[in-house]
This record gives C-alpha cells, sequence and structure tokens, in this order.
C-alpha cells in the first residue's frame, strides 16, 4: 500500500518512516515558532536553532553515504537521471548543494579523516565538501614524478586541510589555503621552479629608428622588488595611462641612479618618449608616500617556513604572491621585522615593535672594510649597494653582531640561500631514503659558498 501523501513510497518502508520523522521535526519547530514567547524562550529558540543546524549537516551526511551507495550500486538506472546530482537537483537542492553532496559521496573512502571530523561536528559538511574539492584539484596537479602514490599526497592535503577547518579557517581561507598546497606539501618543488625562473632570468633590449623595446623575466621576489620600486615611483593617476605612468617611473628610477652616483644624465632628444618621460610628475624624493620613507617589499612569512617546516603555510607578499623559502630568506637578512602573534579564532593577538636586522653603525663598519660584495666567488658591486647578511643566520640563532656580519649584493644573497636550500632539501630526500643523516648536513654541506 502506497504512502497517499507522497505516491510511490509504500506505507511503512524505511522512507516512509523517514519522511515522517523529519515532519516530526519540523512540527515541533512550527510548534516552538508560533507559541506566545515565556521567560527563557529565547535561551530555547537558540538551542532549538543549534539542534537544527546540527541536524541538517547530519542529514548532509547521510545523504552523501546514500549517494555513495546509489553510485555503487548503480540505482540511478531507470530514475530518469543520469547523475545523482541531477537527482538531487530534482528534489530541490540547489547546483552548489547538490554538487557538494556528490563530490563528498565520491570520495568517502579517499578522505576517512575528514569524514571523521565532519561526523564528530569539528567542521561543517559544506568545509567537508571544500576539504575533499580542493585536495582533489591538488591530487590531479601534483608532480607525478615527484609524487608517483595520490594515496600518500591525498592523505598530506587532507591533514592540512581539516586542521585549518577544524581550527576555524572559513571558506574563502580554506580556498586559499587548498591554492597553497603544492607549496606546503612540498616546499622544494616551489623552490625548484623558482630556481629555474631565477636560472631563465633576463632582460633584452631592442632599439629601432622610433624607439625601443625592453623584455624582462625572472623569479618571484625580483618581480616583487622591481614591481615595489616602480610602484614607489609612480606618480598618482592622471592623464596618461597605467603603463604610461609605469614606464615614466622606470626612467625616473634610472635618472634617480644615475644622479646619485654622480653621472650625467643624458637630455633626450625633444618630442621623444625619454623627453616625455623625463617632462612627467615626479614623485619628490625623501617625501612618505603609502605610509613608508623608502619601497618596501612586504613579506608575512610563518616561523615554521622560516625553519624549513614542511607543511608550513608559504610566505605571501601584501599582492597575495606566493614566495619560496630561499626568497623569504634572502629578504629577511636586512630587512624591517615585526613580530606578529596570530590565533586561527582571534586573528592578530598581538604586535611586537619592529627592528631592523642590520643598525647603521654595523653596515657602516662593513663598508670601511669591504668596498664591494663578499661572495667567495668574487664580485664587484659596490658595498654601498649591498645588503646586510648574517653568516649564520638569526633564525638559527645567529647574532646580530659584526662578527657574524656580511655585505652581499641582492644577487649573491638570493643565491647563497637557493643553494642553502637545494643542499637542505638534498639531506632531507638522502635521510628518506636511507634512513642516514647525510654526512654535513645543512648548514655544513663543503659545496655551499660562504662569503670570505
Amino acid at each position: 500500500m502506497a504512502d497517499q501523501r507522497h505516491p510511490g513510497i509504500p506505507a511503512g518502508s524505511r522512507a516512509a518512516r523517514i519522511r515522517a520523522g523529519i515532519g516530526g521535526v519540523l512540527a515541533e519547530a512550527d510548534g516552538a515558532v508560533s507559541e506566545d514567547p515565556a521567560p527563557g524562550a529565547g535561551r530555547v529558540l537558540c538551542e532549538l536553532a543549534g539542534v537544527l543546524a546540527a541536524g541538517q549537516q547530519a542529514l548532509d551526511l547521510a545523504l552523501a553515504r546514500l549517494a555513495a551507495r546509489i553510485g555503487e550500486t548503480g540505482a540511478l538506472a531507470g530514475s530518469g537521471r543520469s547523475t545523482v546530482a541531477g537527482l538531487l537537483r530534482g528534489h530541490g537542492r540547489s547546483t552548489s548543494q547538490a554538487n557538494a553532496v556528490a563530490t563528498v559521496a565520491d570520495h568517502m573512502d579517499h578522505y576517512p579523516g575528514a569524514v571523521k571530523a565532519a561526523e564528530a561536528g569539528r567542521v561543517s559538511f559544506g568545509q567537508l565538501a571544500l576539504v575533499v574539492e580542493l585536495s582533489e584539484r591538488a591530487v590531479a596537479g601534483r608532480c607525478t614524478r615527484r609524487h608517483p602514490d595520490p594515496a600518500d599526497y591525498r592523505t598530506r592535503a587532507e591533514d592540512i586541510m581539516v586542521q585549518a577547518a577544524a581550527g576555524g579557517a572559513g571558506d574563502r581561507m580554506l580556498r586559499r589555503i587548498g591554492r597553497e598546497l603544492p607549496q606546503r606539501i612540498s616546499p622544494q618543488e616551489h623552490e625548484e621552479h623558482n630556481r629555474r625562473a631565477y636560472g631563465a632570468r633576463e632582460a633584452r633590449f631592442s632599439e629601432n629608428a622610433f624607439g625601443f623595446a625592453l623584455h624582462v623575466q625572472g623569479d618571484a621576489a625580483s618581480a616583487e622588488i622591481i614591481r615595489t620600486a616602480v610602484e614607489a615611483h609612480t606618480a598618482p593617476p592622471d592623464e596618461r595611462t597605467p603603463g604610461q605612468r609605469r614606464f615614466d617611473a622606470l626612467v625616473q628610477l634610472c635618472e634617480n641612479r644615475l644622479a646619485a652616483e654622480g653621472l650625467e644624465v643624458p637630455v633626450p632628444q625633444e618630442g621623444s618618449d625619454a623627453a616625455a618621460a623625463l617632462a612627467a610628475p615626479r614623485v619628490e624624493q625623501g617625501t612618505r608616500r603609502r605610509g613608508v620613507l623608502r619601497p618596501q617589499v612586504s613579506v608575512v612569512v610563518p616561523l615554521e617556513a622560516l625553519l624549513g617546516a614542511e607543511g608550513a603555510a608559504p610566505a605571501t607578499t601584501d599582492r597575495g604572491r606566493l614566495l619560496p623559502p630561499s626568497a623569504v630568506r634572502a629578504l629577511a637578512s636586512d630587512s624591517i621585522v615585526r613580530r606578529l602573534v596570530t590565533d586561527p579564532v582571534e586573528g592578530v593577538v598581538d604586535i611586537g615593535r619592529a627592528r631592523r636586522t642590520f643598525p647603521t653603525r654595523i653596515r657602516q663598519a662593513l663598508v670601511a672594510t669591504a668596498p664591494t660584495c663578499q661572495w667567495e666567488e668574487g664580485c664587484s658591486v659596490p658595498a654601498r649597494w649591498c645588503q646586510g647578511d648574517h653568516r649564520t643566520e638569526w633564525w638559527e640563532g645567529g647574532t646580530t653582531a659584526l662578527g657574524n656580519a656580511q655585505l652581499l649584493c641582492g644577487r649573491h644573497n638570493r643565491e647563497k640561500h637557493m643553494r642553502r636550500l637545494q643542499a637542505h632539501y638534498r639531506a632531507r630526500r638522502h635521510q628518506t631514503r636511507t634512513g642516514k643523516r647525510e654526512s654535513g648536513g645543512d648548514d655544513e654541506d663543503g659545496s655551499l659558498p660562504k662569503a670570505s
């Protein structure tokens, strides 16, 4: 005998009993809404809302399990639907809700930790769907040469995503972490990509009878330095296009360098591009713009990433650009450092006082004893263009003192840290394969160039 209210559902069947149970829940909720307010009713209504919300999460998880079973048994045959998502949409679910259920259903067995966290209420069903979706996207895009086993990669991604979701990360933060999974799981792979981009760096300058063309390419850290310097010299918007203002700023940068070195600034032909750029509005030197006194590259880097820990969040610039570990270490060698203590739920809970890693007196002493970059293989870059660098890094216990300081140009500073990271990852791979620590280790590798 069929249920008269819902034709096709046999009376007394499991489906009919579930529908009756849901009907009872809705009747109780309607009763609470329609009752006259009584003392303490506010607390009761809030409790009821919490129960219904938790129940919805449990129902979605049960629906995903049922959808997985439908897929396993081929129960869609004869239903008029070709997919589980289509079946759910036909019963009132939105496209995003139906796709979330189908995504979890397709990977229930692949993410047991995430499913258990959802069962325990540590993550919501929506977060579970995001964990699965973003992790699968990372698995599909992984480097199969370095990570041939998709199950191992999936487990690493799941651990990172579940920890973030359970820690209170919202959907937007989860999506950001999902995009960062390749860098979090394999920072050495990120480092290799950066090394290749750095090795392919070039600037091609070509001229014709009417002007010139400049093509530049390189690594992420160099991009941030160039963009920051150009933007710091870019005048406020006017009738020029953004591209023209950036071009004029680049010409001004070159003009400033010539003037600072006491070299003659060429006088361009009247009416030429260079003449127009030199006549464009200028950013006055020494004035305060955008809250800084000089161009700065702002980077937020977790301490774990600075120490090379696996699974750590990568460093991020204020433009959202991810930087490899070696670039961050190079930038941190001589910079203004500010400590930020954060909480996953409360956000920033403490901001320490900013400090410059190398004070003026140490830089002056270095310049007095080393007129050029102190790279062991030789470098003629003047000391005034160099950065202060710790021989033993300050995050590894090195002091900011003259005996632990050296001057390196920007290129060799980055080169030093890229080589150190290569040695670090090489030693880690050796230890993983053999179970033995490679002689020399990270800092003691004899192939690493040291300053003289």
